[in-house]
């Protein structure tokens, strides 16, 4: 008898250490918080990209340079190096001024970043407000899945986070269109490294379905770098001209650990 009470204590045991306590609605806002924070850069922050796309029709590579700002705004720019593509994304206005040689144009968020088989929006900051409801699909002790509706104008209806608990970031990001079971996209965030105290994915892959298309992104990235103030202003990027390719990114100063 006391050999059975010890196994049945010893099963209570492993079955209430191993259980997850469910995150509450509180602690959920807190933790998608902290997601929205550590996407959100300090200062002006570079990315050095090279593009792998993979489709039907075969392989193709390119470049590009990409700068985040800081601020509220959740301001971008990529530069393109063929074909030959600049753009400034306003994440909190939802829209794209981008240009092609002497065309300029400003399109929304949820544009097609030329033939790369993403959006502008794909590879734009997490910002809580965008969205009006939040629910808890999955939960582990390392991870929690949680799914969302946009509350701004976006290519979607649907998106779907996996998040990491402790690093609080997304590794894999769930995309739907027009319908809630209509999965079009999916991006996998790895091999993440510590930007001074914001934790950055070096590798992206973007899966389109429709499309029948993989991105893969292999990024480099600089922080405290620098750029002309005009180049992510909307009224002035137009006359500004593109970055040097040949000039190696410096930062102004060495990152906080």
């Amino acid at each position: 008898m006391l050999r059975l009470l010890a196994a049945l204590l010893g099963i209570y045991v492993l079955l209430v250490g191993g259980r997850v306590d469910a995150t509450d609605a509180d602690s959920l806002r807190l933790l998608l918080l902290s997601v929205q924070d550590m996407n959100t850069p300090q200062t002006l922050l570079r990315a050095d990209v090279a593009i792998d796309v993979e489709s039907p029709q075969g392989k193709r590579t390119t470049t590009a340079i990409a700068l985040f700002a800081p601020g509220k705004d959740a301001r971008w720019y990529w530069q393109q190096r063929d074909p030959a593509l600049r753009a400034l994304v306003v994440g909190a206005d939802r829209k794209v001024v981008e240009q092609q040689g002497s065309t300029t144009a400003t399109v929304p968020i949820g544009a097609p970043l030329d033939t790369l088989g993403i959006a502008y929006e794909d590879l734009s900051r997490f910002i809580l407000d965008d969205f009006k409801t939040w629910q808890i699909t999955d939960e582990a002790a390392d991870h929690i899945l949680v799914g969302m509706h946009p509350a701004v104008d976006s290519g979607y209806v649907y998106r779907a986070y996996y998040i990491d608990k402790e690093k609080t970031v997304p590794l894999r990001t769930q995309l739907y269109a027009k319908t809630l079971n209509n999965l079009v996209k999916v991006r996998l965030d790895a091999d993440h490294i510590l930007i001074g105290n914001k934790w950055m994915p070096t590798t992206i892959d973007i899966q389109n379905y429709p499309d029948n298309t993989t991105a893969h992104l292999k990024i480099k990235w600089t922080p405290n770098t620098t750029a002309p103030p005009e180049l992510l202003v909307a009224s002035s990027f137009p006359a500004t001209s593109p970055i040097p390719w040949d000039t190696a990114p410096k930062p102004t100063s060495t990152p906080a650990k």
